[in-house]
């Protein structure tokens, strides 16, 4: 990246009227004091403040009060790539307006921008691989080991388009017809399923703790691999914690979890012996 490009990104994006709030360098993380989305303005002075001793730090983006909304397609895992969900919704007749602003996210997918101004969502999987994000997002020159987040064709935040009406609808409740997903949300809900919703639904900063040791616990009850749990306690806390723990708090509170769930399944193995005996 080049040196105070981010900066450089920030203030422009001041000037237009976005709120910018800045990104630890190679990561999704507010640095700590800032609290995330929630600190983000377009006051140069703050932003000059935040990014001067900090270059390379990367940039994120609030979108609620820009009125934007953010079309996320992931395509890195094969079993839920949202480039197939596009081809289904397209074969619907509903598709994403190809000549919005559009970037490339460091992981090779695609971040669509739309003018919106419904209800604040944050919608992840909402289709197999993609996310609808009205709410906050990283944003260009930003990058993830040494991959940028780069608009495509030179275009600029100017070409933002309006989200389309069956998207809006969507967002409204009025359901996309779509067999696959209709199947899903009438099936009967099971554990998993219920962790799941709590999990992507969050929590803020103050009752982040709490919140963030019970998950780990009830991933433990799905009977996961340690290993497992650990490295999802860790993309729930970037993903869907407001402000997420430092990675040091995250190693603490899942050790203390991990502990109780080894003696709890050394009481029942000493139990269990004896009901056999």
């Amino acid at each position: 990246m080049k040196e105070f490009a981010t900066l450089d990104k920030a203030i422009e994006m001041a000037q237009q009227g976005y709120a910018v709030y800045p990104l630890i360098e190679n990561t999704k993380k507010p640095p700590k004091g800032v609290a995330g989305y929630q600190a983000a303005t377009s006051d140069q002075n703050t932003i000059f403040a935040w990014f001067k001793n900090h270059p390379t730090y990367n940039l994120g983006l609030r979108l609620d009060l820009s009125d934007l909304l953010v079309v996320d397609i992931d395509m890195h895992d094969s079993a839920k790539n949202g480039k197939d969900s596009l081809f289904e919704l397209q074969r619907q007749g509903k598709t994403l307006p190809p000549d919005t602003y559009i970037e490339k996210t460091a992981g090779g997918g695609l971040h669509y921008f739309f003018k919106y101004t419904g209800d604040k969502v944050r919608k992840i999987d909402n289709w197999p691989g993609i996310d609808l994000l009205s709410d906050f997002t990283v944003i260009a020159p930003s990058e993830i080991n040494g991959k940028p987040y780069e608009p495509l064709d030179g275009r600029t935040l100017d070409d933002i388009k309006p989200a389309p009406q069956w998207l809006i609808d969507k967002l409204m409740g009025q359901k996309v017809n779509w067999t696959s997903e209709h199947a899903y949300t009438t099936h009967q809900k099971r554990y998993t399923g219920r962790l799941l919703d709590e999990m992507v639904t969050g929590t803020t900063q103050g009752n982040r703790n709490a919140w963030f040791a019970k998950m780990i616990g009830r991933l433990f009850a799905t009977g996961a691999e340690p290993e497992t749990v650990y490295e999802l306690a860790c993309s729930i806390n970037e993903q869907f914690i407001d402000q997420p723990l430092e990675t040091k708090e995250v190693t603490t509170i899942y050790n203390s979890i991990l502990k109780r769930e080894m003696k709890r399944f050394e009481q029942n193995s000493i139990r269990n012996s004896r009901i056999a005996g």
